[in-house]
């Protein structure tokens, strides 16, 4: 039985593998274009009123704030950028702020009929007239009311985006360094992942038909198991616990607590990174990239277990903090499932 990968050109297959990853974003915008899933992938703009959040789908032309009190001071601090795990602004967003206040009703005609209580029924009228404002161009605006004015008084904020090609052409630009990173990766697993190759190309035997059967569910594998990492930055904010479940997967857990709790703020962004779609769709093609470099042989004898390795590593790598320096100082072990990582 001859081996059909016998005269295969290791170099120009991983060249092919690399350019494939390289344009990851363009087929990232072809995929959110697709009828049956890109709602799934489509990114969210949000904006910010002192520190509380509010997100809306990118094609979404007014979003409305939760209800403020206006502070002490009357300093408004108004953001509006995209869901993202880096800061990536939306400018010249117009706004209105308008104070309001309640007007408490009770409804009780149907209800008490149908043998119900009467309910309370909650609404807002103006209170006073509107200011409105725009955002600047790096996507923020400070505002200051009169504290005499408007101290203790609710406020609505409404917002009026319109989210150019310009701003999405931005955004996209913001994962170049992702991709750089990634890219790397790659190449550094490929500068001994060659070695296997030089081996199986001289091998006499032929596994193209496992080969196929495993490429044709490798994206829902892929997507399955990367369900599962997911969970793993639930832990993130509860340092301590994340330590202790990935006390099975790698040595010295303890130096990921102690990195998460030296960088609060970075943990912060990986908890964003969920919402990043665009991210999550490069960090998965350059698990699916890694997982093409791999011989038959290879795919054939320790896939099975090893997928959500692979998986692990990219997260360790490239989103817990100082996970690159973790990771060069730890081996990651052979990991059979990673939902038993976060649930045991």
């Amino acid at each position: 039985m001859s081996n059909p990968f016998a005269n295969t050109d290791i170099e120009l297959m991983y060249k092919n593998i690399k350019a494939d990853f390289d344009q990851s974003i363009t087929q990232y915008k072809k995929e959110c274009e697709n009828f049956w899933y890109g709602w799934a992938l489509e990114m969210e703009q949000k904006v910010v009123v002192n520190g509380s959040e509010k997100s809306a789908d990118a094609d979404d032309s007014t979003i409305q704030a939760e209800l403020i009190t206006c502070p002490y001071d009357g300093k408004l601090k108004i953001v509006h950028c995209f869901e993202a795990e880096v800061y990536v602004p939306i400018p010249n967003t117009p706004f209105k702020i308008q104070p309001v206040k309640k007007r408490n009703s009770t409804s009780s005609g149907y209800s008490y009929y149908m043998g119900y209580n009467a309910y309370s029924n909650v609404s807002y009228v103006n209170d006073g007239d509107p200011i409105e404002g725009t955002i600047g161009k790096d996507g923020m605006a400070d505002v200051q009311l009169d504290a005499d004015r408007y101290r203790g008084k609710l406020l609505r904020i409404t917002f009026y985006p319109e989210v150019t090609k310009s701003d999405i052409d931005t955004l996209l630009q913001s994962y170049d360094e992702t991709l750089t990173d990634l890219g790397g990766w790659l190449d550094e697993k490929w500068s001994t992942q060659k070695t296997e190759w030089q081996k199986f190309v001289k091998e006499d035997f032929d596994l193209t038909d496992v080969l196929e059967d495993f490429y044709d569910g490798l994206i829902q594998t892929i997507i399955a198991t990367w369900d599962d990492i997911s969970h793993l930055f639930k832990l993130l904010s509860h340092p301590e616990k994340l330590a202790k479940q990935l006390a099975k997967y790698i040595n010295n857990p303890e130096l990921v607590a102690e990195k998460l709790k030296s960088a609060k703020e970075e943990a912060a962004k990986m908890l964003t990174l969920l919402k990043d779609e665009a991210r999550l769709f490069v960090l998965v093609k350059a698990v699916y990239c890694r997982i093409r470099m791999l011989t038959p042989a290879q795919i054939v004898t320790t896939i099975a277990n090893n997928l959500s390795a692979i998986l692990v590593e990219v997260v360790i790598s490239f989103v817990i903090p100082g996970g690159a320096a973790l990771k060069a100082a730890n081996a990651i072990q052979d990991v059979a499932s990673a939902t038993a990582a976060i649930e045991a």
